[in-house]
């Protein structure tokens, strides 16, 4: 028996297996993979600053923090946006890609349907609400910024986060 389940985990060990998607963080029991991360890249959701050295870990810090919100903005349950605003913002992120078909390639290649991106694009507008329901609308951009960053450094410091995601080292 024992030497059957040696041969069955050599032979398991022997085999190539192609890796469909890669765990990258995890917050709380919420897991953020690498395809989310792609397409959040492919379609815009977080604007990378030019010269990020790597643009994949700034993109899962910002998934990271868009999921410690968004416990927060499901605890409160701010308002609906309006359906209206999702489908101009969905209208907004096709046109960038020139055409339906490009766009619906573009969706292909990162395993994202219309659905998944329409629930992104609601969330947005959900935190969004909250956020303006919390730090309100009338505060200066630069106290507004550093009073919503201290509030989401609280939330990760409280949470639980595992990253999980290791850049590849520098070609030499």
């Amino acid at each position: 028996m024992m030497t059957a389940l040696v041969a069955l985990l050599m032979l398991a060990s022997a085999v190539d297996v192609d890796v469909i998607d890669r765990i990258m963080a995890v917050v709380g029991t919420q897991p953020i993979t690498l395809s989310e991360v792609s397409g959040v890249m492919q379609f815009e959701g977080v604007t990378v600053p030019s010269g990020t050295k790597d643009p994949t870990a700034y993109v899962l810090d910002r998934l990271i923090e868009r999921s410690l919100m968004l416990a927060e903005v499901d605890r409160f349950q701010p308002p609906e946006p309006d359906p209206s605003e999702i489908a101009r913002e969905i209208e907004r992120v096709q046109a960038k890609f020139g055409s339906a078909d490009a766009f619906d390639k573009a969706l292909i290649v990162t395993g994202a349907t219309r659905e998944q991106l329409r629930r992104y694009v609601r969330d947005s507008l959900r935190m969004q609400i909250y956020l303006n329901q919390r730090f309100g609308t009338i505060l200066d951009p630069v106290e507004r910024e550093e009073s919503i960053g201290a509030w989401v450094r609280e939330l990760r410091r409280r949470a639980q986060v595992t990253v999980l995601y290791r850049p590849a080292p520098p070609k030499s």
